[in-house]
């Protein structure tokens, strides 16, 4: 992947925010208040200025975006997939707040953005299964041995705290 990054890509990133985040929760089928600040915020870690950017147009405080600051100063700027590494983060960080956004910025700056909700005291995930219709899956395996070498699959065969999609 090469991509050109221009100056211009933090300000129109951040300008697209607040329509975007409108839009949803008018669209939203449960009824969602519409200020910022009630939610814990998954913001692409794309550099100081996006995420200081977005903190000043929602008017929110460290503590809403404080997985993305924690990714960000961990590691640097990343490419827009890496906001599921901040929601990873963000539900390692504890209980927070209800209700979550997710944003991210991609090629030729287009935005993706999705409301969540959490799940409280969900039971635990079955075991990942490595086949399907009777037969071994690859990727299974290789997802699975992958989180065992990560040490990471005690919390998976635990289960995980899950999010579901509002809208």
């Amino acid at each position: 992947m090469i991509a050109s990054i221009t100056k211009a890509v933090p300000k129109t990133a951040v300008s697209a925010i607040i329509p975007m985040f409108s839009q949803l929760c008018n669209k939203s089928s449960t009824p969602i208040n519409l200020d910022p600040t009630d939610f814990d915020w998954a913001v692409h870690p794309g550099g100081t200025a996006i995420l200081q950017g977005a903190q000043q147009a929602l008017e929110l405080t460290d503590d809403h975006i404080r997985a993305s600051l924690d990714i960000y100063s961990t590691y640097g700027n990343s490419s827009s997939p890496t906001v599921l590494i901040v929601l990873d983060q963000l539900r390692r960080m504890g209980q927070g707040r209800e209700n979550v956004v997710a944003t991210s910025f991609g090629p030729g700056i287009s935005i993706e953005m999705f409301l969540m909700k959490r799940c409280r005291n969900v039971e635990a995930l079955p075991p990942l299964s490595t086949s399907i219709g009777g037969r071994r899956n690859k990727f299974w395996l290789g997802l699975q041995s992958w989180v065992t070498r990560v040490g990471k699959k005690s919390e998976l065969e635990q289960g995980v705290k899950r999010y579901s999609v509002v809208r």
